[in-house]
């Protein structure tokens, strides 16, 4: 069915041909679903056209993948030519998104900073993520899945920063310890902004029982793991971390924190760090 490009029913349309991909992880749909009503809902033809080529851009890729496995590609050069296409588009749409400026409409600055975040968050660059999810929130979106992402983001930006403070010879930008742990603080009050009594509260308190271990609070975090052992027992007993992994990773979460990451970030966190390797 034809729509006219940027109207409202355009981006529902792209946003129901993605729900209908398997492929597409059950994170992603909600935060595709919730860029389109925030796009849907703004009167600025600009921002809508940016939710649209997301979603475009999206719905190609996935369609790629699908017929990919089908034809048993995923192997080689043809599953990493769709993803450098992907990765591509994305980064010139970060580009027009942010040549766009600062948009009035309320509604469409919320859209404008999530289609830069998810841009970002493909592009492997954490601290935009955090940046736009924030820039989203002040805009007026204090959504508990944003929270969510919030949180997750500030904390995969806290391992980040452990893993430059263990390569040594990296370009380093000033960071510590106390930063780190800082960071992960601030991961835990976001995950505590997506708590909504919900059916998702279980692995929302075994995400901040996990950040405040890293952080070196193992009081609290052995608190907040109990909480979620009672919620809904998550993680269960007798499920592999592998399993726990393949979880994560279907929920959209790209980078998912084994035991022993887990662990290395830890010691990565007490051990003390070369003063080349801080700055």
């Amino acid at each position: 069915m034809w729509h006219e490009p940027g109207s409202e029913e355009a981006l529902w349309d792209q946003l129901h041909q993605l729900d209908g991909l398997a492929a597409v992880p059950e994170f992603t749909r909600e935060f595709y679903g919730l860029t389109v009503e925030w796009s849907a809902e703004s009167n600025d033809p600009p921002t809508r056209e940016l939710t649209l080529r997301l979603l475009e851009i999206e719905l190609r890729y996935y369609r790629q993948v699908r017929r990919l496995e089908e034809s048993g590609g995923m192997g080689g050069l043809n599953a990493e030519s769709a993803l450098e296409k992907r990765q591509i588009a994305l980064e010139l749409l970060y580009e027009r998104a942010r040549g766009q400026g600062l948009r009035t409409e309320e509604a469409a600055e919320v859209a404008r900073q999530l289609v830069m975040a998810e841009c970002a968050y493909h592009l492997g660059r954490t601290d935009a993520v955090v940046a736009h999810l924030e820039q989203a929130m002040d805009a007026g979106a204090p959504d508990p899945l944003l929270y969510f992402a919030l949180g997750y983001a500030r904390f995969m930006l806290a391992l980040s920063c452990v893993a430059r403070l263990e390569t040594p010879g990296t370009p380093q930008r000033p960071v510590g310890r106390k930063t780190i742990r800082q960071l992960c603080l601030a991961a835990v009050t976001a995950f505590e902004g997506a708590l909504t009594g919900g059916p998702r509260d279980a692995k929302i308190l075994w995400w901040i029982g996990r950040v405040l271990m890293a952080a070196g609070f193992e009081d609290a975090a052995q608190e907040a793991l109990a909480q979620a052992s009672e919620r809904e027992a998550w993680p269960e007993d007798g499920v592999s971390e592998s399993e726990l992994v393949r979880r994560d990773s279907e929920a959209h979460l790209p980078y998912p924190i084994s035991a022993e990451e887990l662990r290395e970030f830890i010691e990565g966190i007490k051990r003390p760090h070369p003063i080349s390797n801080l700055l």
